[in-house]
């Protein structure tokens, strides 16, 4: 457990910490670190909504399944990245997607009342999380201006200047396949 505690740090939550404060700020916490084969599922709309997970190795896939039987890929997360994070306080007993591994990965896992008690030791880790729940609703606010878009090029030109103001260059670096892309964008 050592080593995933280091490797905590890396994560925008904890980051502010170093190995000795995280160590101890877990001494008395309650979290798993569960390993999850490709398209295996992680979370569902079938169970509840009551952990946080950290992606620690490997990447997921955040999807909505209708009843159609279509999905769409919602967002894909990396290496540090939270997951379920908009759910576990909202006022839902089930996830609202399914998220699956993209790969072989790593995922570690906190419930809700663990979570809360890290709050209250620690002021900076409960802002974090904020701020990136914030960032989530901001860019589903850009995933719909995308869906609003009529044309292909069009929500093609809207992505990449986004993507040129988030990542502050003119070299555009796609971080998952053009199958995710396109479902993100709503075309073929």
């Amino acid at each position: 457990m050592d080593e995933i505690i280091r490797q905590i740090t890396n994560c925008n939550l904890f980051n502010h910490l170093n190995y000795n404060d995280l160590n101890s700020l877990f001494s008395d916490i309650n979290f798993t670190v569960k390993s999850f084969k490709k398209n295996e599922v992680i979370f569902s709309p079938h169970m509840r909504a009551d952990t946080l997970g950290i992606v620690i190795n490997g990447s997921i896939d955040v999807q909505k399944i209708f009843a159609s039987g279509k999905s769409v890929v919602v967002s894909r997360r990396f290496e540090y990245e939270l997951i379920a994070d908009a759910a576990i306080f909202a006022k839902i007993d089930y996830y609202p997607s399914t998220i699956t591994a993209c790969e072989d990965s790593l995922i570690f896992l906190i419930n809700k009342d663990s979570l809360i008690k890290i709050f209250s030791r620690d002021e900076n880790i409960m802002t974090k999380f904020l701020e990136s729940v914030s960032t989530r609703v901001l860019n589903l606010n850009t995933s719909i201006e995308i869906l609003s878009i009529n044309s292909v090029p069009g929500k093609i030109a809207y992505f990449l200047l986004e993507e040129r103001e988030n990542q502050n260059s003119d070299t555009i670096k796609l971080k998952f396949p053009k199958k995710t892309w396109a479902e993100h964008l709503n075309v073929s």
